[in-house]
């Protein structure tokens, strides 16, 4: 029995549904979320310049199979109008999906290693960005009711993100 397609707007609706009950991380949803994106042709993202508000939109359906079909171009030999159809016709799997997200978390986690800011949404209302900021090591005291004494906490990177109004929201 074949799957049905699922939009990402069905998707979206089905998830905050359950989500006015559970606001927990969920693996599972993430990965629904990406495959639904990949493979919905009529979901669209919109693109924010920091300045002019409202720019365009982006289909990830449509960059995600340019990509394929590039990169199956690039390691076939197949000509461009071959390499686009096929990709046209590909199904992007859970394993996909999963894949895409893994390699999103590991270029955030290194680039922020580089210590710069990392603008992660640019939408009609918020302008939102990460940064790392070292926490050294430091001795807290541990309250008398729940057995007193000192605690040493190690030093560590902590992940701070910044929100504003974006300038065009003003």
């Amino acid at each position: 029995m074949a799957e049905e397609k699922v939009t990402v707007k069905k998707l979206m609706k089905e998830i905050k549904e359950v989500t006015a009950k559970q606001k927990s991380a969920s693996r599972v949803d993430e990965i629904r979320v990406m495959r639904a994106m990949l493979n919905d042709p009529d979901f669209k993202v919109s693109i924010y310049d920091r300045n002019k508000g409202l720019v365009g939109t982006r289909c990830p359906r449509e960059e995600a199979t340019k990509f394929v079909a590039s990169t199956a171009s690039a390691i076939t030999g197949l000509d461009q109008v071959q390499a686009n159809e096929l990709a046209q016709n590909y199904e992007f799997t859970k394993k996909d999906a999963t894949f895409l997200i893994e390699n999103a978390r590991d270029f955030t986690t290194t680039y922020l290693e580089t210590g710069r800011k990392m603008p992660i949404v640019q939408s009609e209302k918020t302008e939102a960005s990460l940064i790392v900021r070292h926490v050294e090591q430091k001795t807290k005291k541990i309250p008398d009711n729940m057995g007193g004494g000192t605690a040493t906490v190690p030093a560590y990177d902590k992940i701070i993100s910044k929100s504003k109004s974006p300038k065009y929201n003003k």
